[in-house]
């Protein structure tokens, strides 16, 4: 390929971690590895092309070995191409991790300090950026906050109902997170001259929030300390009265951590159904008269509409809705059943045109003619890393 600048996004979960190539914005190839069926599986999407290899690792932690031997295999890269930078997503709570950042050891040793404060994503962060720097040994790699987005809220949106004091000096606040989506939707909305001076986007995905936007800049957001707070999600709780989780660690006689993967994990759209976490099969047993799944869906719906109101309250005024990410991209029937009890705000679906709109490639506004805007928007967190770690190598002549 011969490209003089490549940049590799990184974005590790639980669940999956993503891969992506860049050169500037242009994605050469992306890559996303999950466990199937006992087995690590790595899909590899370039020049139009799937291609999928396997592995017998008993885990996700390492894949990252595996990328520049697929990129090579598949020619997506020669043996002379080498990575420049590498961007990666990072969801940690406190004020340290609220901006875009080179690693370094300083940067480790801080996140291994608020390891305990949340396990399951810093942990995942920590292995991931361990085994890059094995594989990619000498490449500068740029964290990418995923709250940084946020830091534009006020005050009284970033506090908790405790001591200030306390807050300062033990960092506790709402930091927000999935702030490279709804900054990449921003970018998307502004680039087409389509952003509402007062906006509220939900993205709605395995985690999900819904953010008010004050002319392009976060006021508010769902998500708080951590990524648990806020709407119910695919595994995760969403809000939930600490007196109440701590019932649930008594009677399940839970650890701290414990309790942490109990709501994180097995909570959600999972915990409510008791059978699934993914929207389409709940649909599915929802037909079949499964009353749990059709609970669970109910009660995803309602949050998302009371999060709606309640960012509309924040803006003083809504002037258009958009809807983001895996669900609110590919579900026609999550988008009509959030938007048919929000007429007293203006807007009314467009059945026909939202029945059509799947993963978009450029914003649709799936509202009827009378309706304020609803946009579906596909978000691309890949290209917002990609964007941003490259700035940050060029703004501080790294």
């Amino acid at each position: 390929m011969a490209v003089e600048s490549l940049t590799l996004v990184v974005n590790p979960g639980s669940a999956s971690h993503k891969y992506a190539l860049f050169s500037g914005q242009y994605m050469w190839a992306s890559i996303h590895f999950e466990f199937i069926d006992g087995r690590v599986v790595g899909k590899i999407d370039h020049a139009g092309e799937q291609q999928s290899e396997s592995y017998d690792d008993t885990d996700l932690s390492a894949v990252a070995h595996y990328v520049l031997p697929l990129l090579r295999k598949y020619r997506v890269i020669s043996d002379d191409d080498k990575v420049s930078t590498i961007g990666i997503r990072l969801v940690a709570p406190g004020s340290r991790f609220a901006k875009d950042q080179l690693v370094t050891d300083q940067t480790v040793v801080a996140l291994r300090a608020v390891q305990q404060r949340a396990p399951l994503h810093v942990t995942t962060v920590l292995s991931e950026l361990e085994h890059l720097e094995t594989y990619f040994p000498g490449i500068p790699i740029v964290a990418v906050s995923d709250s940084v987005f946020h830091a534009s809220k006020p005050a009284w949106a970033s506090y908790y109902g405790i001591d200030v004091e306390l807050a300062e000096k033990s960092d506790i606040k709402r930091y927000g997170y999935q702030g490279i989506s709804v900054s990449s939707v921003v970018q998307s909305l502004a680039g087409r001259d389509m952003l509402s001076p007062k906006t509220v986007v939900c993205h709605l995905g395995s985690g999900s929030s819904v953010t008010a936007l004050s002319d392009g800049q976060s006021i508010d957001t769902t998500m708080g300390y951590s990524p648990l707070e806020g709407l119910i999600m695919s595994s995760r709780s969403g809000n939930i009265d600490l007196a109440a989780a701590l019932a649930i660690k008594r009677q399940l006689q839970l650890t701290d951590d414990g309790l942490e993967e109990y709501l994180n994990k097995q909570s959600g759209l999972l915990g409510v159904s008791g059978t699934s976490n993914d929207v389409r099969q709940l649909r599915a047993s929802e037909d079949s008269g499964d009353v749990r799944a059709q609970l669970a869906l109910k009660m995803f719906v309602y949050r998302i509409q009371q999060a709606i109101g309640q960012m509309a309250a924040s803006l003083g005024g809504i002037d258009c809705l958009v809807f983001t990410a895996t669900i609110g991209e590919r579900s026609t029937v999550i988008r009509q059943r959030v938007a048919e009890d929000l007429g007293f705000l203006g807007f009314e679906l467009d059945s026909a045109v939202n029945d059509q709109t799947f993963e978009p490639s450029e914003a649709v506004n799936v509202g009827t003619d009378a309706s304020k805007p609803i946009f579906v928007v596909s978000t691309d967190e890949a290209a917002e890393i990609a964007r941003r770690a490259e700035y940050h190598i060029k703004a501080n002549d790294l």
